[in-house]
């Protein structure tokens, strides 16, 4: 007899299928209302390497302490909702960062392509870093190297790590494409992105993964599409 597949395989498959239908809804809109970026990231080779890596998290994350992406101890208004609220408080803070100091729109997706476009990029992202680069990391250095041994405190050293390596790497794209970067965006970026990066990080060690992502869209949906179709026009 066949082994009973996980509800957190199912899961997966079935965010292979979202992230499928978003790829093609993508094909709508023109290249040059993408980001160069996320034209990269979202190519068909891309998401299949991206999708395949994130099997490691779905195997390894249970074995170091992350919760199932799909169980029944964890209430859909934890995996889905608080966290959604938490990423959509973020992205007004990202908001009043934006009135204090506009960004401009020179890396921006505008409307109505940004309702595929960041979903898709949230997932994608958040299987790289979180799903995959978490994971593994804390099942290398935990699991690995330490036998299973302190594995609450490396998990918050990952976590920190990949957060400012994340926010550092936003600070550096868009210097590539506004060509300016002073303290306070700086400040603006390690305020909003690393923190939103951290606590990401916590609701998908105690949640699941669809909490990880959840936050995210939450926060894209206000500051990325919401503010985006209202003041980048």
């Amino acid at each position: 007899m066949l082994k009973k597949i996980s509800p957190s395989v199912i899961a997966y498959l079935v965010l292979l299928v979202v992230i499928i239908i978003l790829r093609l809804m993508l094909l709508l809109f023109p290249p040059d209302q993408i980001a160069p970026q996320m034209v990269n990231l979202t190519d068909n080779l891309s998401i299949a390497a991206i999708w395949l890596l994130g099997w490691a998290g779905v195997i390894l994350g249970p074995r170091t302490g992350f919760t199932d992406m799909w169980t029944v101890d964890v209430p859909n208004v934890r995996r889905f909702v608080y966290p959604a609220l938490v990423g959509a408080g973020i992205g007004i803070i990202s908001i009043l960062f934006d009135l204090a100091q506009p960004l401009g729109n020179e890396s921006l997706i505008k409307f109505p392509a940004s309702l595929v476009a960041y979903p898709l990029a949230a997932i994608l992202e958040e299987i790289i870093f979180r799903l995959f680069l978490t994971t593994v990391l804390v099942w290398i250095i935990s699991n690995m190297l330490f036998r299973g041994r302190w594995q609450e405190s490396i998990f918050l050293g990952v976590s920190v790590f990949l957060g400012v390596f994340y926010t550092i790497m936003q600070l550096g794209l868009y210097r590539e494409v506004a060509g300016v970067l002073d303290l306070l965006l700086v400040v603006r970026f390690f305020t909003v992105i690393a923190v939103d990066f951290i606590l990401a990080a916590f609701f998908y060690r105690r949640y699941g993964f669809l909490a990880a992502i959840s936050m995210r869209m939450g926060d894209y949906f206000v500051w990325h599409i919401l503010w985006g179709a209202i003041a980048k026009v």
